[in-house]
Order: C-alpha cells, then structure tokens, then sequence
C-alpha cells in the first residue's frame, strides 16, 4: 500500500472465502521504534479500510536479529 523502500512498509490485506471477508493492515519497519509521525500515519489509515482504533494491535519487539549477532 505505501512504503519508503528502505525503512517501512504499510500492507492491506483482504481476504475472502465463499460470502465470509476479511480484512488487515500491517505496519513493518526495520528499526523497533517505528517514531511517532509513522505511527500516527498508520493510525489515520485504520478507519479508510474499515477498521476500528480497537482492533489494533502492537506485537512485542523481538529480541531476535537476522543476521545471527542477536
């Protein structure tokens, strides 16, 4: 949906199944602290798919790194 191509993207997602829908948006960046302004860039995007500020969910950092230096 939008992305800097180089720290974060914003995705919509839709999913159907017969008469039953679904739908998603994900913000994910490259650094843990996604900053203020790109938070609140996400969150004006919630109500423009559907959702609601209630459905949002902010998943735990991981301590984990890629490149095995973690």
């Amino acid at each position: 949906m939008e992305t800097d191509y180089s720290g974060y993207a914003i995705m919509h997602e839709l999913q159907r199944k017969e008469q039953e829908s679904s739908a998603g948006l994900q913000l994910l960046t490259r650094e843990q602290d996604a900053g203020p302004q790109l938070l609140e860039k996400f969150r004006e995007l919630i109500p423009t798919m559907g959702l609601t500020e209630d459905m949002l969910a902010i998943l735990p950092q991981s301590s984990e790194r890629r490149d095995g230096a973690g």
